[in-house]
């Protein structure tokens, strides 16, 4: 568990890679749906990102529950929006996993219908081109949502730190 980077709490730090890199895998996922030829060239691209996204929000997790641990063990109270952060927080990691692995799964099944020719994917598997549609759909709506889930938690995150900065 990463607690310190550099002398300071991980967790602020650590949150900017979900922050950035799950929205930005998202409009990459957009791209390609949009332009199928898209997957070819950045298909791996866009796993790396979210794969990376999803790691960094495994990581900001566990240094937020540390940082609250800390926080509790110095005799601190946390506040209700903090707590609600942290259970965000969880849901957050869980949406962006299930987005690197919707990601993942549509961008390797287009790669092997491509490499393996459409007439050897249909021996196989029945209606490969509905499997990439459901698996381009379902990886956008799970981008979406985790990009939704990951602005609602920092904003909750930013609110629980004002509240406290400010005295209320």
């Amino acid at each position: 568990m990463i607690d310190e980077l550099g002398g300071l709490p991980a967790h602020p730090l650590l949150v900017h890679l979900p922050v950035v890199l799950i929205p930005l895998a998202t409009l990459g996922v957009v791209a390609m749906l949009v332009r199928s030829s898209l997957v070819r060239t950045f298909g791996g691209v866009v796993c790396g990102l979210a794969g990376i996204g999803f790691v960094g929000a495994v990581l900001a997790s566990s240094s937020g529950e540390a940082l609250e641990e800390r926080r509790i063990s110095a005799g601190e109270t946390i506040s209700a929006t903090l707590r609600n952060h942290a259970e965000m927080g969880e849901t957050a990691e869980v949406l962006a996993g299930v987005f690197f692995a919707l990601t993942l799964a549509w961008v390797l099944f287009v790669g092997w219908r491509r490499r393996s020719g459409e007439e050897a994917v249909v021996a196989k598997v029945k209606r490969p081109g509905t499997i990439a549609v459901g698996l381009a759909v379902l990886a956008l709506a799970a981008g979406v949502a985790a990009t939704a889930s990951i602005t609602v938690t920092g904003h909750n995150g930013a609110k629980a730190v004002w509240e406290q900065d400010s005295g209320n």
